[in-house]
């Protein structure tokens, strides 16, 4: 690159100046305190923590008039479940340049070798969780709703241990690692009600809770919720030691169990671990977040207790190659066909996305292709998506109904054609997803 600048997949000597880099680069402001959560992270990515994470999996970009490593990215390659089917993807994370070094393009370079990566990988599609419209530059689109759920304060949580005399049906102790085959087997089940989660394994969640830095910015900490015979449930959650709060991020149970009992339990559990919060370094704990979507089991047991509900924000999602996801998906759409109205239907789907298009051709139900169109004359089109928007759909954050209600041009050819979007791509559907960081 310019100016002695050059891009190259990272070392295992470059552990720690990427981690003092990202140290640096990840403070909040205005205090601008070191981001020491996101420095020991990236310690244990190089580190090997998870599994599928190496010093090569980053890129940096090194300044060889000075030997010091001035931008880096890492990919994290998944497997997501979509509609129950395993999907490879990749997720670029801990993206940052060094301040005397942005608006130079360095991240833009590095993203073009990372998605490089991720084909040669045979990964389907990206996701990215960062700062608020900048993916966009890169080809990514919001479209799977993330963190949503409530705030509520301890005081709240009060009123349900008051109503049980402080004697819930089930204990809940810290997890250990005999527990692991429990909890991965436990997590699966969330499955049955989310369009899309993420496959989890014991071994994956045995280095998470037992290997992994409890300094780490992604270190979450497992609780398990048992009777005299023993465990039904777990929830997982996170602390706050700059703002006073604890973050619940996944919560749940065996079949065995209802969920008023393990709602209540949990309730109860987080109550009495917001009253134990100064060891954890704060006077007391101001408020617990449920970050696990509005659409939990949970939120239909109790109201008042869950306090206010909170706004969710969104994963960016990138498709390179759109027929090639689809068609890994054909199961999901036959199924869904074969649920509908349109059962049996044999025909040519032709999609617009303006500048391009798809076409998914059918035959007594069964999706027999997905091909790549180039543009779609407008009068072939059953359906236009305007620019990214069609992720929107495929991900399920959305309708097609919805889109074409927000933007003027999301059409369909006529009302079947638009009943038929809304059952192929089935929006909006539940997302529950506990990424292996």
């Amino acid at each position: 690159m310019d100016d002695d600048l050059v891009l190259r997949a990272a070392a295992t000597d470059d552990a720690e100046q990427v981690a003092r880099l990202n140290e640096l680069v990840h403070a909040e402001p205005p205090e601008n305190k070191p981001a020491v959560g996101i420095a020991q992270w990236t310690r244990d990515l190089f580190a090997g923590v998870n599994r599928a994470v190496g010093p090569s999996d980053f890129t940096v970009v090194e300044d060889t008039s000075t030997g010091k490593i001035v931008s880096s990215i890492c990919l994290i390659s998944q497997t997501w479940n979509i509609g129950g089917i395993d999907t490879p993807m990749g997720m670029p994370e801990i993206v940052g340049t060094h301040p005397d070094y942005r608006r130079r393009g360095l991240v833009r370079r590095q993203f073009e070798l990372m998605h490089r990566w991720s084909e040669d990988r045979g990964q389907l599609f990206s996701t990215v969780m960062g700062i608020p419209f900048y993916y966009r530059q890169f080809g990514y689109e919001y479209a799977i709703d993330a963190w949503g759920g409530s705030t509520t304060t301890p005081s709240l949580l009060a009123q349900v241990s008051s109503k049980k005399g402080g004697a819930p049906p089930f204990t809940a102790r810290d997890a250990e690692r005999s527990d692991v085959r429990f909890i991965a087997a436990t997590y699966r089940m969330n499955r049955d009600r989310a369009f899309i989660t993420v496959s989890r394994d014991a071994r994956t969640f045995e280095d998470e809770m037992f290997v992994r830095s409890e300094e780490s910015a992604v270190f979450y900490r497992t609780r398990i919720i048992e009777r005299d015979d023993g465990p039904v449930g777990f929830y997982m959650y996170e602390v706050f030691r700059e703002n006073s709060g604890i973050r619940v991020i996944s919560f749940e149970i065996d079949p065995s169990v209802n969920w008023l009992d393990a709602t209540t339990s949990v309730l109860v559990d987080l109550w009495q671990l917001a009253r134990r919060y100064p060891p954890e370094g704060k006077d007391q704990c101001e408020k617990i977040e449920f970050s696990f979507g509005r659409s939990h089991p949970a939120y239909q047991m109790f109201d008042t207790p869950f306090g206010a509900p909170r706004n969710s924000y969104a994963w960016y999602v990138r498709i390179p190659n759109v027929p090639a996801l689809v068609t890994h998906l054909t199961p999901l759409f036959e199924k869904r066909l074969a649920e509908s109205v349109f059962r049996g239907w044999s025909g040519d789907l032709k999609i617009s996305f303006f500048t391009d298009g798809i076409q998914m051709s059918f035959d007594a139900g069964k999706l027999k292709s997905v091909a790549s169109t180039g543009v779609v004359e407008r009068s072939q089109a059953a359906a236009h998506y305007p620019g990214l928007t069609f992720t929107k759909v495929l991900f399920g954050q959305h309708s097609f109904t919805y889109l074409r209600d927000i933007y003027p041009d999301c059409s369909a050819r006529d009302h079947a054609m638009a009943t038929m979007q809304d059952i192929l791509f089935g929006g909006p559907l539940t997302p529950a997803i506990l990424p292996a960081n």
